[in-house]
């Protein structure tokens, strides 16, 4: 179990990771962050709750019933990969881990084997 240091601390030890976050997803509130976002502090978590309510709202995840599951929301950008990997926590709001990888340096599948990882030792608190 990680608490949520640990969890931004295991996030920026990833290969090419110029910052993470922990956002509160229906506030967009940042719970933690470290290193540097790919603008202001503020708009980090805005950006990325705006495109949780876009991915989430589109007619493919509008399904009758139960919507599909989302994993991660990933964003190819000049400036590197943005990728938000979305937790299932035991109370009702939904947390977001965001973070910001450099294109030239990180490697992005074994970026997001490691978010799941860590995504899932922070969940099981």
């Amino acid at each position: 179990m990680l608490d949520i240091d640990d969890c931004l601390h295991r996030l920026m030890a990833l290969q090419g990771v110029h910052g993470a976050s922990l956002i509160d997803f229906p506030s967009g509130s940042v719970i933690g962050a470290a290193g540097r976002g790919p603008g202001s502090r503020d708009d980090t978590p805005a950006d990325a709750v705006g495109m949780i309510h876009a991915t989430m709202q589109t007619a493919a995840f509008a399904t009758v019933g139960q919507p599909a599951h989302v994993e991660d929301i990933v964003i190819t950008a000049g400036n590197g990969y943005h990728v938000m990997r979305l937790l299932s926590t035991e109370v009702e709001a939904r947390m977001v881990l965001y973070i910001w990888l450099d294109r030239a340096v990180g490697n992005l599948v074994m970026a997001q084997r490691q978010l799941s990882v860590i995504a899932a030792q922070f969940s099981a608190n």
